[in-house]
């Protein structure tokens, strides 16, 4: 594996800089003097032919090869140094990865002098990181694989970190039965995190199959909310960039119109049911696609587009959607968490939602990620209706100590079950706990209710009346369709005078594809942000909306 990984400009300036063992200076000087300087030497390509390519250059000197790639936008240089006796597969490829996730998220002019924002440096070492240990993986088997004796191998194992490969063998997932006891399958679904029929006691059972590896963790130790799918976005967009976008797909009735010409509303007749279509196909509800048509059409009639009309149409509701799902306003949880913390008050987080949608499992995965930052978390259990709703709480609770290095940083607060006024009374006993207690977080788990349904939607105000909570979260769910309109509608306006939903978190997103509709419908129907979506069955299956990969999915 590389021992050395360096970003820096023909300055001199190092703008990253990750080593797991010392490489002498004299190594990286060798590669500016002839090669950055004096050009003796050109990009030669990889030296394996796998991924031989005229962007990766190769260079050896005292017993260590360097390989790296240029970048000229703005310029720098990406160097993976090792020892010459070791070959990393897929090196050259990693080069150019991190390139196009480097060149995605820094937006700093560096050729001025200008250095990278702190924010984004800190979300690229995240990916970074991610990125390597997927390399380290790939190294692990392939290593494996060339040293494997005949005999059938049960795992291989990864020589440069001596933990076995993620790639190498699939661990069956653990379900829990209804008596608390660990069964085997091969597959995972989405019953994994839910344990709505489970007993409370789960003795010492395995954990471990419940955390994922897509975290990522920044120089100063916060935990991103993120998995490898943002990256591989990412490279995914760099690699459409050489394809037209504008010879098939929903966009291809425009193909006989030209550039140069005034778009008048005649022409836009049959985008207009094309568009909408498109858009209803995504989940979008009807409704709402007709009125995103009605605006593209809008900025459209009148204009002399400077491109085909394909694009122009493409470009609109591209940046209709973008518009339309970006926050309005920057939302940063830890930095709002940290300043309460130093006023020694609990941040107070609700989250609310109708029936089944996930409410108390990504609660629990958004209490691992606070977990993992280092919080002491109370989980409250004001879901006083539903039958076995605080056994529930109990396993995520009891699965949470496991998971996390200090047991006492998470508890269980409940008051058992009753009437809307008992809820309340919980609440409010469970913040001055949390007060009292020196916890940072308290985060109140409600019933689950249907949303036009007026009386069970109107304890919600007394709710928040009495518990003043800094956030309130609504839990929705990718699979509902056109009816997530209503829901979102209900559920915002359910909490009195002066207060709405903060965010949403969209869940069971690894299950639609690319029908992500309902996230549209939500944001649209309310202009309430989505801050995380749920992408899988592990406690950190929990990461940020990235913008850019709903509206490419949407656009697909």
């Amino acid at each position: 594996m590389s021992e050395q990984f360096l970003i820096f400009t023909p300055k001199g300036t190092v703008l990253f800089k990750e080593e797991d063992r010392k490489v002498p200076d004299r190594v990286v000087n060798g590669l500016i003097s002839d090669i950055f300087i004096s050009q003796r030497k050109t990009l030669t390509g990889s030296v394996n032919n796998e991924e031989e390519s005229e962007d990766v250059g190769s260079y050896s000197i005292d017993g260590y090869t360097i390989k790296y790639v240029r970048s000229f936008q703005p310029t720098c240089y990406f160097t993976s140094c090792h020892s010459s006796l070791v070959n990393v597969p897929n090196e050259g490829q990693f080069l150019k990865d991190i390139q196009t996730i480097w060149e995605e998220l820094i937006t700093a002019d560096l050729d001025t002098g200008a250095l990278p924002d702190e924010q984004e440096l800190e979300k690229f070492t995240g990916f970074f990181k991610l990125k390597k240990q997927e390399l380290s993986n790939y190294v692990g088997v392939e290593t494996a694989k060339s040293t494997a004796t005949p005999e059938p191998q049960t795992s291989f194992q990864n020589k440069s970190k001596g933990k076995k490969s993620h790639l190498a063998q699939k661990k069956k997932a653990r379900k829990w039965d209804t008596q608390g006891n660990a069964i085997e399958d091969d597959g995972l679904d989405e019953s994994d995190l839910d344990f709505s029929t489970t007993t409370s006691d789960v003795g010492n059972q395995d954990v471990g199959h419940l955390v994922g590896d897509n975290y990522g963790k920044t120089k100063d130790g916060k935990f991103l909310v993120s998995d490898m799918k943002e990256i591989n976005d990412i490279l995914s967009k760099q690699k459409d960039k050489s394809v037209s976008e504008d010879s098939s797909g929903a966009f291809s009735f425009l193909s006989g119109l030209f550039s140069g010409k005034t778009v008048t509303e005649d022409d836009l007749v049959k985008s207009s049911k094309t568009l909408s279509e498109h858009l209803i196909n995504k989940n979008v509800a009807p409704e709402i696609a007709q009125k995103l048509v009605e605006r593209i059409n809008k900025s459209l009639i009148g204009t002399k587009v400077t491109t085909s009309i394909p694009k122009a149409a493409r470009n609109a509701l591209e940046k209709e959607l973008l518009k339309l799902l970006t926050p309005e306003t920057s939302i940063n949880l830890l930095k709002e968490i940290q300043s309460k913390k130093a006023a020694r008050k609990p941040y107070v987080i609700s989250v609310v939602g109708v029936n089944g949608v996930g409410k108390s499992t990504n609660l629990s995965k958004l209490a691992f990620w606070l977990l993992s930052n280092k919080y002491r978390v109370l989980i409250t259990a004001c879901d006083t209706f539903r039958s076995g709703a605080v056994e529930q709480l109990r396993v995520h609770v009891n699965n949470l100590k496991k998971l996390t290095d200090d047991e006492s940083h998470v508890e269980l607060f409940q008051g058992g079950y009753g009437g809307a006024d008992l809820v309340a009374k919980i609440a409010k006993g469970a913040i001055q706990y949390a007060e009292e207690n020196n916890f940072d977080i308290v985060l109140l788990d409600t019933a689950g209710r249907r949303h036009n349904d007026a009386q069970l939607m109107a304890p919600l105000q007394g709710f928040v009346k009495a518990a003043k909570p800094d956030k309130i979260i609504m839990v929705g769910e990718a699979l509902v369709g056109t009816d997530s309109v209503q829901q979102a509608k209900n559920f915002n306006g359910a909490f009195g005078p002066g207060r709405t939903l903060d965010f949403f978190i969209i869940s069971k997103c690894d299950t639609v594809g690319d029908l992500i509709g309902s996230m549209v419908n939500m944001v649209y129907a309310t202009g309430i942000p989505i801050l995380f979506v749920g992408t899988g069955q592990t406690y950190t299956d929990l990461r940020t909306l990235s913008v850019d990969w709903a509206v490419d999915t949407l656009m697909s």
